[in-house]
């Protein structure tokens, strides 16, 4: 069906569906309903994972890891027609976020937002954490006993990360949105490929005090990364689903790299290649009003290098979530209507 006619149907549609909470996207091909969409509903989720990123220090001479003392993070997603707002804590009160006389204290915080228009996919988000513990400590000073911690700790080190991602979405019959936001419902099985710019700026600072014995490093890094990905959401009735998707690619990252001495500075830059594979797993139930489900993200990463740099690293995620769709208030609606879209 040519462009212009599928551009007069979707308006005449966007007309009779407008007074309507729930509104629906059709095929070009058969003209049966494939999604599901709750424009004039507010979606609340609260999500619980073990998303934590670690960090290696790696040259010829010895590998160092490097971990927040978190185990389970909380978070909150609040989205409404095409914004989409996370809020993401490591609360004390959960297992494994504790036992700070052990690896020391972490705190953790995070915002992200999506705007997801036609075919595209935009998302922007930023990561602050402060505080981190050795995990092979016992590598480097195996009769460590400061007291009465199993871990050497890093109290100062800091790490800010702010991070991006465009997509596009070849079929407009699938819903990304249903599997990560449910602010949608996929009705009908689909499928789409979707390559993915993947670009993030992060700094990661000891900002511990220098003694005359001591030193520190700081690393400002820059990642950007091309990945060729498919997506497929099996649904299994009109509630239930089963969504399966791999992604991979590579790219470059830049790093920059100032170690502080007693006795001066020194920096170090290079620039080394990344490969990265992701594969991803989500089974859900998506009515109109309640939805939950668990949603798996597992990655790989390969940085293909000899020289000594600090790089970012995500292992398996795993996200147990549920939430419920209210009616948006009239003033957020008005003020949502107001902007193009």
């Amino acid at each position: 069906m040519p462009r212009v006619s599928l551009l007069i149907i979707c308006i005449i549609l966007s007309q009779i569906l407008s007074a309507q909470n729930m509104d629906t996207t059709q095929s070009r091909k058969d003209s049966q309903i494939y999604i599901e969409r709750y424009r004039n509903y507010l979606s609340v989720k609260m999500a619980f994972n073990n998303s934590t990123e670690y960090f290696a220090v790696l040259n010829e001479a010895n590998d160092i890891e490097l971990k927040p003392n978190t185990k389970l993070q909380t978070k909150f997603f609040f989205s409404y027609r095409f914004i989409n707002l996370t809020l993401g804590f490591s609360p004390v009160f959960l297992p494994g976020n504790n036992d700070n006389s052990q690896k020391g204290k972490s705190d953790i915080f995070s915002i992200d937002m999506t705007i997801d228009k036609k075919n595209w996919i935009q998302r922007l988000s930023y990561k602050r954490i402060k505080g981190f513990y050795l995990v092979n400590s016992d590598e480097y000073i195996p009769d460590w006993n400061e007291g009465e911690s199993d871990y050497i700790q890093f109290p100062e080190l800091f790490y800010n990360n702010f991070s991006g991602q465009t997509a596009y979405r070849f079929n407009p019959n699938f819903s990304f949105q249903a599997i990560e936001r449910q602010t949608e419902r996929q009705v009908r099985s689909a499928g789409t490929f979707m390559p993915i710019l993947s670009y993030r700026y992060y700094i990661f600072n000891n900002q511990i005090e220098l003694t005359g014995s001591n030193s520190s490093q700081k690393s400002n890094n820059f990642e950007t990364n091309l990945q060729l990905g498919y997506f497929y959401t099996q649904v299994l009735n009109r509630k239930f689903y089963l969504s399966l998707g791999a992604a991979g690619g590579g790219g470059l990252v830049h790093v920059n790299l100032l170690t502080r001495l007693p006795d001066g500075r020194i920096r170090t830059k290079n620039t080394h290649p990344i490969l990265r594979a992701e594969g991803m797993a989500a089974l859900g139930y998506n009515s109109e009003r309640f939805f939950a489900g668990v949603h798996t993200i597992g990655t790989l990463e390969d940085y293909p290098q000899e020289e000594t740099s600090v790089i970012l690293n995500e292992a398996i995620k795993i996200q147990f979530f549920v939430g419920y769709r209210f009616n948006a208030p009239k003033p957020l609606k008005r003020a949502i209507d107001k902007i193009p879209y």
